[in-house]
């Protein structure tokens, strides 16, 4: 059933393809150990994931630098010291036949002083609502903070990751960084495309000529419901060409809970807009709960694969069951919480 979600998904680079065109998200765990190691609930939360039919499983932002820890025990890749958790994460996976890739990140603006012991980062003076406010970059800083995400993802080739994803999306760094609105650098990284550029090339340089890179992005921060500006069809179309000039494979395109709703004005979903600027295969979160709606996302070509969180979060067989017609457990806000309280709602 459903039979768009269990096509390869074909990554486009170094001749990788999943098993099927379904993607575990990248959820948000805070139940990492407090210097940011991954311990065995957590390489049993991605084992379960595996085991329920899931084709490619994106490994929860991991912070590539201290400089942007985002949370209390989130997980991390900034040293060495933390390339074993995700390793045995990875041989979860791929005893499976899964794949795995790490999303490497930076929270920039988006956490607290009393986290990371000073003011937070930012490409310009910036308070983000809910977080401390943070202090413009140095030059030094920023080439400090690419250098680390070239670390992060050598450490997670080994690690055994097949891919890598660098979170350009909701508001952190790289996101930052694009934002006209947020960054008003009078230097050459006041540039909207010049950051992640950079990041990309030095990753690239760091993985190798097979390996591919995925970049999730989105239009909003927080609300997505906000207004699309400052972003246009012709700003996004620009900074996709630019990222894919630098080495983008695929796009994580996160429409927040609004897969379905038209951007800049328009009827035209995000996808489209995607579509119009760039032929990058193409995954798409946005509300997926049910089989039937993924798939036919899918069948209209809107995407070529579909990121799961919530679904996943409330049954680790979702998958499984989804191809054969079984029930699955619905999702209910309660299983969050549970997630939150270090229960797998799942299983």
């Amino acid at each position: 059933m459903h039979e768009p979600l269990w096509q390869a998904f074909d990554f486009g680079r170094g001749d990788l393809q999943s098993k099927n065109s379904t993607f575990m998200g990248p959820v948000t765990l805070a139940t990492a150990e407090p210097d940011g190691r991954l311990n065995d609930w957590i390489v049993e939360w991605y084992r379960a994931r595996a085991k329920g039919g899931v084709g490619s499983i994106i490994g929860a932002a991991a912070a590539v630098h201290a400089s942007g820890f985002g949370w209390a025990n989130a997980m991390t890749i900034h040293t060495d010291d933390h390339i074993d958790g995700w390793k045995r994460s990875v041989d979860a996976a791929h005893a499976e036949g899964v794949l795995f890739g790490t999303q490497l990140y930076h929270g920039g603006a988006a956490s607290h002083d009393a986290l990371l012991g000073h003011q937070p980062w930012c490409p310009s003076a910036w308070k983000r609502d809910g977080f401390d406010p943070a202090r413009e970059m140095t030059v030094e800083e920023i080439e400090l903070v690419i250098d680390a995400f070239a670390y992060g993802a050598r450490r997670s080739i080994q690690a055994g990751c097949d891919f890598v994803e660098l979170h350009g999306a909701h508001g952190y760094l790289l996101h930052q960084f694009w934002r006209r609105d947020v960054n008003h650098r009078e230097d050459k990284w006041g540039e909207p495309t010049l950051f992640a550029t950079e990041v990309i090339k030095a990753v690239r340089a760091a993985v190798g000529e097979r390996v591919p890179i995925v970049y999730r992005f989105s239009i909003h921060s927080d609300d997505p419901g906000a207004t699309d500006e400052p972003v246009s069809p012709e700003s996004l179309s620009v900074y996709l060409k630019a990222l894919e000039d630098a080495g983008v494979d695929v796009w994580d395109i996160s429409c927040w809970r609004e897969s379905r709703r038209g951007y800049f004005g328009t009827t035209t979903l995000l996808p489209e807009w995607v579509r119009q600027a760039s032929n990058l295969p193409r995954i798409v979160a946005g509300n997926f709960l049910e089989p039937a709606g993924a798939a036919e996302y899918c069948e209209s070509g809107y995407a070529e694969g579909i990121a799961l969180a919530r679904g996943l979060i409330s049954d680790a067989a979702w998958c499984e069951r989804a191809q054969v017609g079984d029930a699955y457990r619905p999702y209910q806000d309660s299983d969050l919480h549970e997630l939150r309280a270090g229960r797998d709602p799942g299983v």
